[in-house]
C-alpha cells in the first residue's frame, strides 16, 4: 500500500503514482479508515488503479478542516492536477455524499464519471436515524467527553463482528470531526437534493446494500439498477472480504446504464 500526498490530502493506493487508466476513487463512511479496504489491493490485481481517500479526522491525521465542501474542492484540484479524464467511484455510507458534492461543485462535464457505485450511501434522511442524527442530538462537548467514548465501549464489546472490527478504525478518529461530520451528513440529507442528483445527473451507476439491512424506504427510489449483498448488512466487507472482493470487481467489471 502507497501513501500519496496532495497538501493535507491523504491517498492510499495499490500504487505508487497515479496512473491515467482505470481509476477508482473509493469514499469510505464516518468512523472507517482506509485500513478496512486495503484487502482489496490484493484482489484487484494490476489492472485497476485504486485510490483511497482520507477522511478529514481520520485513521488518525490530524486534519482541522471537517467541511465536505472544501475537502471535495481539495479532492478536485488534485484530479485537476493530475490530468485526470475518467473516474469510477466507489462509495459507503457517508462516503456516498462526496462524489455528490464534488461533481455537483465542482467537476461538473469536466471528468467523465464512468461509474459510481454506491453502497447505502447517504441519500435520504433516513439514512441518518441509526448513528448521526443521534450524534448531534448531543451536545458537541458532551459527545467529545462522553458519548464518543461510550460508543467505543458500546462497538468494541458488541457480539456482532462487525461492529467490533468498526471499533478499531473508530480509536482512530477525532470524536470532534466525527461531530462535524455527522451535523452536515444531516443536514445535507435533510431533503431529497442528494438523491435526485444521484438518480439525475450519473448516467451509470448501481446503488448497492445489504440482504440484513433494514431500509426505511422503497429500494426503487435509489434507481433502477440495484444489487443486494446476500447475508451481509451495512459493513460487508468486514462480515466476508472474499465476498465482498469478489462483488467490488464484479461491479467494476460489468456495464450500467
Amino acid at each position: 500500500m502507497f501513501e500519496i500526498k496532495f497538501d493535507n490530502l491523504i491517498l492510499k493506493s495499490n500504487k505508487n503514482k497515479i496512473i491515467n487508466n482505470n481509476i477508482i476513487f473509493l469514499f469510505y463512511g464516518i468512523g472507517c479508515c482506509s485500513d478496512d479496504f486495503k484487502f482489496l489491493f490484493n484482489t484487484l490485481g494490476p489492472r485497476f488503479n485504486l485510490y483511497i481517500v482520507e477522511l478529514p479526522g481520520h485513521n488518525g491525521i490530524k486534519y482541522s478542516d471537517s467541511d465536505l465542501y472544501s475537502f471535495s474542492r481539495k479532492i478536485y484540484l488534485f484530479l485537476k492536477k493530475k490530468n485526470i479524464k475518467e473516474i469510477t467511484f466507489f462509495a459507503h455510507s457517508l462516503g456516498g455524499i462526496i462524489p455528490i458534492i464534488l461533481v455537483k461543485n465542482f467537476i461538473k462535464n469536466k471528468i467523465l464519471i464512468s461509474n459510481f457505485i454506491n453502497y447505502e450511501g447517504n441519500l435520504t434522511k433516513y439514512d441518518t436515524e441509526t448513528l448521526t442524527k443521534k450524534t448531534i442530538s448531543y451536545r458537541k462537548n458532551d459527545f467529545i467527553r462522553n458519548k464518543f467514548n461510550n460508543l467505543l465501549k458500546k462497538t468494541e464489546s458488541s457480539q456482532n463482528r462487525f461492529l467490533s472490527y468498526w471499533s478499531q478504525s473508530l480509536k482512530k478518529t477525532s470524536p470532534s470531526i466525527f461531530y462535524d461530520l455527522s451535523k452536515q451528513c444531516v443536514k445535507l440529507s435533510e431533503s431529497n437534493e442528494l438523491l435526485n442528483f444521484f438518480k439525475t445527473f450519473f448516467k451509470k451507476k448501481v446503488y448497492i446494500y445489504g440482504e440484513k439491512t433494514q431500509l426505511k424506504v422503497s429500494k426503487y427510489i435509489f434507481g433502477p439498477v440495484r444489487y443486494k449483498i446476500k447475508n451481509s448488512g451495512h459493513f460487508s466487507f468486514f462480515e466476508s472480504k472474499l465476498d465482498f472482493s469478489r462483488i467490488f470487481r464484479k461491479l467494476l467489471l460489468k456495464k450500467y446504464k
